[in-house]
């Protein structure tokens, strides 16, 4: 059984005074009823008392006796109840069951809480905010308990908290970058959202919050320094680093009360310092949007500038034609997933297959974009092709001048 706080000792004390101080009343009133009982008898042999008169005194010490012995028959139950609780508290430290820890019902996020990040939210010293504890004990035991060290097949341990909280991450990340970059392509959403989810991310959190230190893990994890059994893997062992995070993160949301608002708002943050320049940035160009637009359309969403048609618009024409093809593949170092390398080539103007512009994206469409973008940086290149442009023009339109006179 847990030691049990001062509050609770000087509640037991003065749980014990107040009985005594019943058993006191009781013994004192039953002296007095014992006196007046000894006087009655004496009256009653003498004549002097009216039967009356002896049933109202009667009755009023069995209403103090009885008022005393029903106080304390509340305080030994009360008394009773709180031994067995304590009793059942002390059994369920040692048996930790899933079925009572977590909840019967798992807590959705209010929108409320899932809104865009903002500079304040990033903090200037770019140090991670303070981990929230969990209230229950039990359940954050569980949540740095490998499945090895569980005394039972059916204790809580990390894994199933583990899925759990991949689960709020996930969501977590999609709406705050959702809300965040409005303008923001698919693929490169979904390129900053791996950047906070992935397991070499989560398993910087553990470390640098030490969660490792605190964990019940085999010691072929060596999480913490210490040694024996087969060593796992640096794989292994990164992923498991990675998963403590997850898990404990739902045991702040499972174990404490409102656990899920002060789960949002700390991994909101965490999360600032992790996509600090990406924030910064997107803060600054919403600000120059608001600066550049009139009071009327301040409050209109930042558009993403499309580099496709402005290319168009500025070396296209009459059988020009502009062309976007793949000419690369290869994997993200950071995520795993494809990047597509998409070429932009020119076919007019003097020119046949030109390649202009190339770019590399998560996806076909975004890729084509920066080619498009790498083509418009080319300021040598585009001077010469409006050139061309500009004299084609001039000259069509010299001709249906002549043709109209």
């Amino acid at each position: 059984m847990p030691k049990r706080s001062h509050a609770e000792l000087d509640g037991s004390a003065a749980s014990m005074s107040e009985a005594l101080a019943r058993v006191d009343d009781i013994l004192s009133t039953a002296s007095r009823l014992k006196r007046e009982l000894e006087q009655l008898r004496d009256l009653k042999q003498n004549g002097s008392i009216a039967p009356a008169e002896a049933s109202t005194t009667l009755q009023e010490h069995a209403n103090k006796i009885l008022d005393s012995a029903t106080r304390l028959s509340q305080q030994v139950t009360k008394d009773s109840l709180s031994a067995e609780a304590d009793s059942r508290k002390s059994q369920r430290l040692d048996t930790v069951d899933a079925q009572n820890l977590v909840p019967k019902e798992l807590p959705i996020p209010s929108p409320s809480l899932l809104t865009a990040w903002t500079l304040q939210d990033v903090p200037e010293d770019g140090n991670l905010p303070p981990l929230p504890s969990v209230a229950d004990s039990l359940l954050e035991k569980a949540a740095l308990t490998h499945t090895g060290m569980s005394a039972k097949s059916t204790d809580l341990s990390y894994e199933r908290l583990e899925w759990i909280g991949d689960a709020y991450l996930y969501l977590m990340s999609s709406a705050f970058i959702f809300h965040t970059f409005p303008v923001l392509s698919v693929g490169r959403s979904a390129q900053l959202r791996e950047k906070l989810v992935k397991n070499d991310t989560l398993r910087g959190y553990t470390l640098n919050y030490r969660l490792n230190q605190r964990a019940n893990f085999p010691a072929e994890f060596d999480l913490h320094g210490r040694s024996g059994g087969t060593a796992a893997s640096n794989k292994v062992k990164n992923k498991v680093l990675g998963d403590i995070f997850e898990s404990y993160f739902a045991a702040i949301i499972l174990g404490n009360p409102n656990g899920l608002e002060l789960a949002t708002a700390f991994i909101k943050k965490v999360w600032a310092v992790t996509l600090s320049p990406e924030i910064r940035k997107e803060c600054k160009a919403q600000e120059q949007h608001r600066s550049q637009t009139g009071p009327e359309t301040a409050s209109t969403p930042r558009q993403e500038q499309n580099h496709k048609v402005e290319l168009a618009k500025t070396i296209g024409g009459p059988n020009i034609y502009i062309d976007y093809k793949q000419i690369g593949e290869k994997k993200s170092k950071e995520s795993g997933t494809p990047l597509y390398t998409m070429g932009v080539f020119l076919t007019g103007w003097g020119e046949t297959g030109l390649q202009i512009g190339f770019g590399t994206a998560l996806s076909k469409k975004d890729a084509g974009q920066k080619a498009a973008a790498c083509a418009l940086e080319n300021k040598k290149l585009i001077k010469r092709l409006v050139a061309v442009r500009t004299d084609f023009l001039k000259a069509v339109a010299a001709q249906k001048e002549q043709q109209k006179q």
